[in-house]
């Protein structure tokens, strides 16, 4: 019975999440999905749609479409890759570092009222233990393929 709280409750912090990312950039014409990978960028600049996709365990389609979208909004560039020609380097624009701004304030804001009153130290022990089940989810994906 633990094992399908845990399951439900992986459900409900990605759907509370979602939600409020949603609500919150509709005027901004983008997408959760969209959201995601523009912080993802954002983070890393220069980082080919292939690292996204492994990173984020996601659909290298999914991304292609993405980057596609963004790019025609205006909110990223591309640059072929000096280090492998087929790949694409990722880069906001400078909309695109607004909206980067604005999304990171959004994850921090959900974040405080989720994470409420823990202490520094519960808030780590939690970070580290989601990115090693994080991880793992990753690798059992990638196997399973």
């Amino acid at each position: 019975m633990e094992k399908q709280l845990i399951i439900k409750d992986f459900g409900i912090l990605y759907r509370t999440f979602s939600n409020y990312i949603s609500k919150s950039i509709v005027s901004k014409d983008l997408s959760f999905s969209d959201s995601v990978f523009l912080v993802n960028i954002g983070e890393n600049e220069g980082v080919s749609q292939e690292e996204i996709a492994n990173s984020l365990a996601i659909d290298k389609a999914a991304i292609a479409r993405s980057v596609k979208r963004m790019e025609q909004k205006g909110y990223i560039r591309t640059n072929k890759s000096d280090r492998d020609k087929r790949a694409k380097e990722l880069y906001l624009s400078g909309s695109g570092k607004e909206l980067f701004q604005y999304m990171m304030d959004l994850n921090g804001g959900w974040l405080k009222q989720v994470l409420g009153d823990l202490d520094a130290d519960e808030i780590r022990i939690f970070a580290k233990t989601i990115a090693e089940i994080s991880e793992r989810a990753k690798k059992n994906s990638a196997i399973k393929r």
